[in-house]
């Protein structure tokens, strides 16, 4: 049975991995556009579909982060029959490693490896208070992070389309608690531009401390959206480091 929350993108039809991807706040599948093309044939790409954008846009958004990772969870328990990896950008790899917790709970297998972009380790999270302020706040902040093009923040009839999904997952980040301080038994690799606003190097270290197994932190040249323009150069390091927890081709 096919899932509204994930989008399939095949190479082999006897894959020997899936990996699954979920986007930022605001963002959706789009991010992954152009991937499957850079991935081995043997990776089968599987997006995630957060409600409220592209084809699921009037389907409301969950009210909480726990809601959303049991959502997501649901959706990715049935695909386990391979052995699996999850990627998460931003608040994606805060969905990410939620769902990881929530489906070890559940007892089915941990991913060979959990993929965390342009995100601190739990430990350092701040709550915030942008979902609460005005457009203007949440534009700024747009362009700040380098995510969204400024001519679409200019047109009113776009600013309505974008900002209020944005303002609802910024909602369910900014009031986040992490669910369990347990650490992951597969390995974490973190990614990071180096021209990152958010993001503080030891922020992005302290992912170490959440696995028993191997951690490794991979920079690239650029801010935020590093790889949005050129996905290669990350892709490559994820299946390497996919590679040496797995055989792939």
């Amino acid at each position: 049975m096919t899932s509204p929350w994930i989008r399939t993108l095949a190479g082999s039809t006897t894959p020997a991995l899936k990996l699954f991807c979920l986007p930022h706040a605001g963002g959706n599948a789009g991010l992954y556009r152009g991937w499957r093309e850079h991935l081995s044939q043997d990776i089968e790409l599987n997006l995630i579909c957060y409600p409220g954008r592209l084809e699921r846009w009037q389907q409301p958004i969950p009210a909480s982060m726990p809601d959303l990772v049991c959502e997501v969870a649901q959706a990715i328990a049935p695909c386990l029959n391979k052995p699996w990896a999850i990627f998460g950008h931003s608040m994606g790899a805060v969905v990410a490693h939620e769902t990881v917790l929530a489906l070890h709970k559940h007892g089915l297998p941990p991913p060979q490896l959990l993929a965390v972009s342009a995100r601190e380790a739990p430990q350092f999270h701040q709550p915030g208070t942008l979902h609460h302020q005005d457009d203007k706040a949440l534009c700024d902040e747009l362009l700040r992070l380098d995510g969204t093009d400024p001519e679409l923040l200019a047109v009113t009839e776009m600013r309505e389309m974008i900002l209020p999904t944005m303002r609802a997952d910024y909602a369910l980040i900014e009031q986040w608690q992490l669910s369990s301080t347990q650490p992951l038994s597969c390995p974490i690799a973190a990614f990071v531009g180096n021209e990152d606003p958010e993001l503080e190097s030891q922020h992005a270290e302290g992912w170490a401390r959440w696995t028993t197994s191997h951690f490794t932190l991979h920079r690239f040249r650029g801010g935020h959206f590093y790889f949005s323009g050129e996905p290669q150069p990350l892709i490559n390091q994820l299946q390497a480091r996919l590679r040496t927890t797995y055989a792939l081709s």
